[in-house]
């Protein structure tokens, strides 16, 4: 009643006043016990920015730009034509691999022709050289028979010559015979030393067929080496066309056309639209309950208004501590104890606008088991 009292008592300033403070009570209350709750159910921190995975795409080959046919934020797709060096030098390159390799191919083939002809000219001349000996020696025999026979009938009549058996003139006639069966016989003779020597010089004109099969071989291996210099010089060309690696957004051009590059020197910076994700830093004393596929809130500081979702998808092995170029050194013992960070890779699940770009400050809040 005592309240009422005052209540009714009171002028309309503190009625409003008080009526504004318990409306704000009533307010805070439930606000301040869900503040609370969310600091208790949720792993928070504000070390977090949008990341994706940035491309440098740089020349395969060294040149100087003839043409950049996209520029920073441009929306670019895989594959697609960024930029062009300038092609003649290894246009020309190309012609002169090419010519080489025609060259080569030709000498291949006309060392074929050479080997193949070589062959049968070969192979015809040693069937004639064989059959020669054959006939040679089949001559020589004939011949040996001939005359042992008539070596017979000479002594046979030369005996009888000496008892004056028979007249001069059958002597002189075996005499002849038998001269003429010599004779025939040196002849049949040097006929064999003739076929062994053409069929010896028949086998030497085979080491020209090795020879020029050695040959073939070192020019097909020459040609071989033609055609990669030749494909070589067809890449090399193709690099001067530099191409998109992935779907995404050109993020930073560092050179102009007309500018030198050389290969490792990048041209443009891209980020794959396709692989955006959150990467945070979380206070080692927060992971108590951090799982692989928890839900995340994310809060982006250039959309205060609008929350998006994702969830755990990679925690760190090792705090970020460790990758730092010029690590702690204690052994001094000079300490200061400082909370380490775990890094957090968290995926987007909310964003098919892609609105979220790298860079953007995020603060996040993981739903704990």
């Amino acid at each position: 009643m005592d309240v009422l009292q005052k209540w009714r008592e009171a002028d309309l300033k503190s009625k409003i006043v008080n009526a504004s403070c318990a409306l704000l009570l009533l307010i805070g209350i439930p606000w301040g016990v869900h503040w609370l709750y969310y600091r208790f159910s949720h792993a928070i921190t504000d070390d977090a920015f949008v990341e994706s995975d940035l491309i440098n795409v740089t020349p395969r080959v060294p040149g100087h730009i003839r043409a950049l046919l996209v520029d920073e934020s441009h929306i670019i797709q895989k594959d697609q034509l960024l930029a062009e060096l300038d092609p003649v030098d290894y246009q020309a390159q190309l012609e002169l691999a090419q010519a080489k390799m025609e060259r080569a191919h030709k000498n291949v083939e006309g060392l074929k022709v050479t080997l193949e002809k070589t062959k049968q000219v070969v192979e015809r001349e040693t069937t004639i050289a064989q059959s020669g000996i054959v006939k040679a020696e089949e001559d020589l025999r004939k011949a040996q028979a001939h005359f042992e026979r008539v070596e017979r009938d000479y002594r046979r009549i030369a005996n009888l010559y000496e008892t004056r058996s028979i007249s001069k003139h059958q002597f002189d006639a075996s005499v002849a015979e038998y001269t003429a069966a010599q004779a025939t016989l040196n002849a049949a003779r040097v006929g064999v030393t003739v076929a062994q020597q053409t069929y010896e010089r028949v086998l030497a004109e085979r080491l020209s067929v090795d020879e020029i099969a050695k040959k073939l071989a070192a020019a097909e291996k020459e040609a071989q080496e033609a055609e990669k210099g030749s494909e070589v010089a067809r890449l090399n060309l193709e690099h001067t066309r530099i191409t998109s690696p992935v779907n995404g957004v050109v993020a930073k051009k560092f050179i102009h056309a007309g500018d030198y590059v050389s290969p490792g020197f990048p041209i443009f910076s891209v980020y794959d639209t396709d692989n955006v994700f959150v990467r945070a830093h979380l206070e080692e004393t927060k992971m108590k309950g951090v799982r692989l596929g928890q839900a995340v809130d994310l809060e982006v500081d250039a959309f205060p208004h609008r929350r998006y979702h994702g969830k755990v998808i990679k925690i760190g092995d090792a705090t970020g501590a460790k990758f730092m170029l010029i690590p702690r050194d204690t052994t001094t013992g000079e300490f200061t104890k400082v909370v380490q960070r775990i890094p957090i890779k968290i995926e987007i699940l909310d964003d098919p606008d892609r609105v979220l770009k790298p860079g953007y400050s995020v603060t996040i809040g993981i739903q704990l088991d």
